[in-house]
């Protein structure tokens, strides 16, 4: 069961016990083999949770118009050079970057960290 499935089986578990159905919540929530009902539901809330493959492009533009505010007017190859930088955003938004849990206090100590002083 992948991370995605596990957390729709979190999200239904919570609502079956919102309804009052404890044991059907249990059932979904211990990683139980579902009924169809419960499978199309999990599948449903499963599909809502996984990221898209590929970025809207109109995204990567706003983007870069924040970033950039004179996006509008950088020659073609301008432009594809900064919706190349913010595809390497969206992907690392996206957990398919260099971010990974493995290395989060990595990242975090380098907020605390100091240049040496000569």
């Amino acid at each position: 069961m992948d991370a995605i499935e596990t957390r729709a089986r979190e999200l239904l578990d919570n609502e079956l016990r919102k309804l009052g159905l404890h044991e059907d919540a249990h059932h979904v929530g211990c990683g139980a083999d579902l009924d169809r009902n419960d499978q199309a539901a999990i599948n449903a809330i499963a599909a809502a949770l996984t990221p898209p493959d590929e970025p809207d492009q109109a995204l990567l533009v706003s983007m870069a118009m924040l970033i950039y505010h004179g996006f509008g007017m950088l020659t073609p190859e301008q432009k594809h050079s900064q919706l190349r930088e913010m595809r390497k955003l969206w992907d690392e938004v996206m957990g398919r970057g260099y971010y990974s849990p493995d290395n989060r206090e990595r990242y975090v100590a380098m907020l605390t960290a100091r240049p040496e002083v000569p």
